[in-house]
């Protein structure tokens, strides 16, 4: 867990610059907040540290790890720390379009797709130099697009159970970013000894939930079910011994 590569970009405002356009992760608009109060399922803290221009917002996590929150009401851990996560960025400029790969797709297809989007944002503006520079000013090895996007992927897979977002006003748990079906989330929690949650049916397949977490009809921040359903457990424990929702 390392965050060198965040502080280098806090004391370069240069570097910040760099970080800010092309790669759009901006340090100042880590003032500005998230688009509406947010909170981690777990209830462990969250500190903004920057943002981009279409709302998105990162955060740091008690562990390290940085949690991207995009202002439609999608979330996951893309990085295992800050400076994984600058690497993903400044290596793979159209990382949002990347979300729904993963290895198991192969290096052609990956490295197609890739090129493809940097080909249409080379058509908007420059990213190779200030690409070169910011890697070699802030210490990043030249990786693959391949090695990249799995560490994206292997990133994202970590979001639940631990790092799923919720609407702090609403209790409306936030969609995950990508688009990849991964096992149901009682899988996830028993595998880590949470025995307590043998009310959640082995068949659930949606996949961004809580217990005691309600999503709202028609609200952005719903799973991609288009059912729209509640969890409750059989037990009255939350999981991990801390709040998960409304009861």
């Amino acid at each position: 867990m390392t965050d060198d590569a965040l502080r280098l970009l806090r004391q370069d405002p240069h570097l910040a610059g760099l970080a800010a356009f092309p790669f759009g992760f901006d340090l100042s608009r880590a003032a500005h907040g998230h688009v509406e109060p947010v909170r981690l399922a777990s209830g462990g803290p969250l500190e903004v540290v920057a943002g981009d221009d279409t709302g998105g917002t990162y955060f740091l996590c008690a562990d390290g790890s940085m949690l991207y929150a995009d202002s439609e009401g999608g979330s996951g851990i893309v990085g295992s720390s800050a400076d994984e996560a600058l690497e993903i960025f400044v290596g793979l400029p159209g990382w949002h379009d990347y979300l729904g790969l993963s290895p198991r797709d192969g290096a052609e297809k990956i490295l197609a797709a890739v090129a493809e989007t940097e080909d249409e944002l080379r058509e908007c503006y420059g990213f190779d130099d200030e690409r070169t520079e910011l890697r070699a000013a802030l210490g990043f090895p030249e990786r693959s697009p391949v090695e990249l996007v799995g560490m994206l992927y292997t990133a994202l897979r970590r979001t639940e159970p631990d790092f799923l977002l919720i609407n702090g006003e609403e209790l409306l748990a936030y969609r995950l970013l990508d688009e990849l079906p991964g096992p149901p989330l009682w899988e996830a929690v028993l595998a880590r000894g949470h025995a307590d949650l043998a009310g959640l049916r082995a068949g659930e397949r949606s996949r961004t939930r809580w217990p005691r977490i309600r999503y709202g009809v028609g609200s952005r921040c719903a799973p991609r079910s288009s059912t729209v359903r509640t969890v409750t457990p059989a037990c009255s424990a939350d999981c991990s011994g801390t709040r998960r929702g409304p009861r």
